[in-house]
């Protein structure tokens, strides 16, 4: 096992799209923070950095997805799983070190995100989060890390197909939607504004109605477990900070992790390796 690992991570040191997702995860967080900081100061409402510092965070899946499955692919294009179950590693060892590896380098990415954020430090000064809302929000980016690297892995050593790439982005396309349609549905307004009644006075007066579209009850409790249960959806809330049941998250993420791993690893070991 330990053999393993430092074979992948020293395939991983001179990995052209590893560091290439690096330093584009890099550049554009650094980018978009200045950016964001930009618009708000020229808006007059700069606000605190922690409305801007997390609001990449839906974006690293990709970076993971798109990393994670060519790195898989070359495992069976060039024949490297046949070479180390030859030299006598187990299929249980050969997963589950390849699952350490993307995860590692999948919180390099995300170490890179996070440290790009701080070029909106000199804009709006550091995150005002506190040492523990800040250890909270990186807990759930580890965790939803953690998920989405199981995930992909599950994907990528169980299909030796050259479709794999395509496989592995729609993926994460889907849980993208799928939190998205979630959240927004779970931020639509109780009352909603149907018009405006001009009193005698010069009073104005809102005519405020229910919102059909509103959630309420078992409905609303559903959405938002499946909000906090998908990496996506935890990813999602991150961004707006909206982290109200941080330990369902946390939880989840590790239950995800632990059912794509184990799941994996009991079909790779009956999955016949051409």
């Amino acid at each position: 096992m330990r053999n393993l690992l430092y074979a992948n991570l020293s395939r991983l040191k001179r990995d052209q799209v590893f560091w290439l997702c690096v330093f584009t995860a890099l550049a554009c967080s650094a980018g978009f923070m200045i950016t964001w900081c930009l618009e708000a100061i020229e808006k007059g409402a700069a606000g605190e950095l922690d409305l801007f510092y997390f609001r990449f965070a839906p974006a690293m899946g990709f970076f993971y997805a798109v990393f994670s499955c060519l790195f898989l692919a070359v495992e069976y294009s060039e024949g490297t799983i046949r070479n180390k179950l030859a030299v006598g590693h187990t299929r249980r060892e050969v997963y589950l070190s390849s699952f350490l590896t993307i995860f590692a380098a999948s919180l390099c990415v995300a170490l890179a995100w996070l440290t790009g954020g701080l070029a909106g430090v000199p804009f709006l000064g550091f995150p005002t989060l506190g040492l523990t809302g800040m250890t909270l929000c990186v807990a759930v980016v580890i965790g939803f890390t953690a998920a989405f690297s199981a995930i992909y892995v599950f994907i990528g050593l169980l299909n030796d197909r050259r479709s794999v790439t395509v496989i592995t982005i729609s993926v994460w396309l889907i849980l993208v939607l799928i939190a998205g349609v979630l959240a927004d549905t779970l931020h639509e307004p109780e009352m909603i504004r149907t018009g405006m009644i001009s009193m005698e006075d010069g009073t104005v007066s809102l005519i405020m109605e229910p919102n059909p579209y509103y959630l309420s009850g078992i409905r609303r409790k559903i959405y938002g477990f499946l909000v906090d249960f998908l990496p996506a959806g935890q990813a999602d809330s991150l961004q707006n900070i909206l982290l109200d049941h941080p330990l369902r998250m946390l939880l989840s993420s590790a239950l995800i992790t632990a059912a794509a791993t184990f799941g994996g690893m009991r079909l790779f070991e009956r999955k016949d390796l051409k």
